[in-house]
């Protein structure tokens, strides 16, 4: 089911008051995003999970009692059907990789701006992984043990099916011809694979936030994928970006 046609049920798991409080807030300008429960403690959190039976976390790693990375491990023992976004400052290859291992469906840091941060959720909640631009780099450097310039022939779509039966998705990747994209769509191309926000890429290119809208999803519909994550992983293999 389409999540523009119904509520996504949140639940956060953040020792930070403010921070959590800011989330709430952010998340709940979206029409479509409930947060139906909220805790700092990480054994609440897999108790508060069954009670509450939430669609989508987001979950911190340091937490109260027991950090997020137990607490999405024990969260999807009982339930798989829960997404789960890692929420987190840390970048260092240890915790993500982790926190993928603990199956995590997405992993994002907290600098992420909001709108990216929705993408994020709908996209999870829609059954896709999802990566920041940062830990997807680190992610794939620690797979092929090369630097991301020297990976760009690299067979991306091998690896995120991998990713994705390791989180007991049913992902197949399209094989559907490029259509060929304009110089325009390129530069923003380039942005999505910065990781840019679509404000961020409107400020850059000087342009109307409508307009980059509009540019996105041409990109999206000529690389025959289904999200920012999907076209930046594409754009990376068939090396339509230069790093």
């Amino acid at each position: 089911m389409s999540s523009k046609n119904t509520k996504i049920k949140i639940m956060l798991v953040e020792d930070h008051v403010l921070t959590r409080i800011g989330l709430k807030v952010s998340l709940e300008k979206y029409p479509n995003i409930e947060v139906i429960a909220e805790t700092a403690n990480g054994r609440e959190a897999v108790e508060l999970a069954k009670q509450k039976n939430p669609d989508l976390i987001i979950m911190d790693i340091n937490l109260i009692e027991s950090d997020g990375i137990e607490a999405t491990k024990k969260i999807k023992e009982f339930d798989q059907n829960i997404k789960i976004i890692m929420l987190t400052s840390h970048e260092a290859e240890r915790e993500i990789l982790a926190s993928l291992a603990s199956g995590a469906d997405g992993y994002c840091l907290k600098d992420t701006p909001p709108e990216q941060l929705y993408n994020a959720i709908e996209s999870v909640y829609e059954g896709n992984a999802w990566l920041s631009s940062q830990v997807a780099e680190k992610v794939l450097r620690n797979f092929y043990g090369k630097e991301i310039s020297q990976i760009r022939q690299v067979d991306f779509a091998k690896k995120a099916e991998y990713l994705s039966q390791e989180n007991n998705k049913q992902h197949t990747a399209k094989n559907i011809p490029i259509v060929p994209l304009s110089e325009r769509e390129l530069e923003v191309l380039k942005l999505i694979v910065d990781g840019k926000s679509n404000q961020q890429i409107a400020d850059k290119l000087f342009v109307t936030l409508a307009t980059v809208k509009t540019h996105v999803r041409s990109i999206l519909n000529k690389l025959s994928v289904d999200d920012r994550t999907q076209a930046a992983v594409k754009a990376m293999r068939e090396g339509l970006v230069k790093f």
